[in-house]
């Protein structure tokens, strides 16, 4: 160890000069025992590499990398053995998962995540675009809401009219602090989400004709959405047991025929109610 000046004999050979590694607070490596073979972190301090240790690069998944090079981490082979770091915007939360352990840990952010050598991230693959279409969204954060989501859905009527309806949706997480991982529990919540809502509005228009639907569309999803209570009042939540998503409010954005003549009775309809 140094300082010092040292000049070996003809029967040393000199195999590798190491260098104390500055680590700041936010900054760690990873440090194998060659010896055992266990692999640690070490964070915020100086720190030397001892004769039977060494630096260890960890593997991460090439979705994971994908992702993390969008917030900057470099990808060359120095930063492997650097301690995997990601900043959890405001308002999310990200999954953790301890492959030795065999345990989850959730942190909500803002915050910043430090992987531990056996820690590995919930990479999110969430459905996108209208109509919705799975793996359209790859994040390794989960926005908690209050946020909206729009979907479109076709449906028909009692007396087959084919309707494309445009609906946005309210929606956030209730966070239950005992189990923090239950909002993870369901891989795509969008896309289970809309298919949820979908197949109550196609269940509920199937029963009533064009004209019904037409005259008391909000009124009839808002009821097969959210249903009612013993009042017959409808209510004001859609609440998904599974992962504590709530969807608070539907907006009915736009109801389109599909088919031509479907159009023309509803273009009619509209010009005898302006008549009238």
């Amino acid at each position: 160890h140094g300082p010092c000046d040292y000049i070996p004999p003809v029967s040393v050979e000199i195999l590798e000069s190491r260098r104390v590694i500055p680590l700041d607070v936010n900054e760690g490596i990873y440090v194998r025992d060659i010896t055992t073979g266990s692999v640690r972190a070490v964070i915020g301090e100086s720190y030397l590499l001892k004769s039977n240790e060494e630096k260890w690069n960890k593997e991460l998944p090439s979705a994971v990398q994908e992702l993390l090079a969008k917030e900057g981490r470099a990808s060359d082979i120095d930063s492997q053995s650097r301690v995997v770091t990601y900043k959890a915007p405001h308002n999310t939360a990200v999954q953790i998962y301890d492959y030795k352990s065999k345990k989850p840990r959730v942190v909500f952010g803002p915050e910043l995540v430090m992987l531990g050598p056996d820690e590995h991230f919930t990479v999110l693959s969430l459905s996108g675009d209208k109509p919705k279409r799975p793996h359209v969204i790859k994040s390794l954060s989960l926005q908690l809401g209050p946020d909206f989501m729009t979907d479109i859905v076709i449906v028909e009527t009692a007396d087959h009219a084919r309707l494309s309806l445009k609906l946005s949706y309210n929606w956030h997480f209730e966070v239950d602090q005992e189990q923090p991982d239950k909002m993870f529990s369901v891989p795509d919540f969008v896309g289970d989400g809309c298919k949820a809502i979908a197949s109550r509005v196609r269940g509920e228009v199937a029963l009533h004709t064009f004209d019904e639907f037409h005259r008391n569309s909000a009124k009839l999803i808002r009821s097969a959405v959210f249903g009612v209570d013993e009042n017959n009042h409808i209510r004001n939540r859609f609440h998904f047991t599974a992962n504590n998503l709530v969807i608070s409010n539907i907006d009915i954005q736009s109801v389109e025929p599909v088919d031509s003549r479907t159009r023309d009775a509803l273009q009619k309809s509209v010009q005898l109610a302006i008549e009238i």
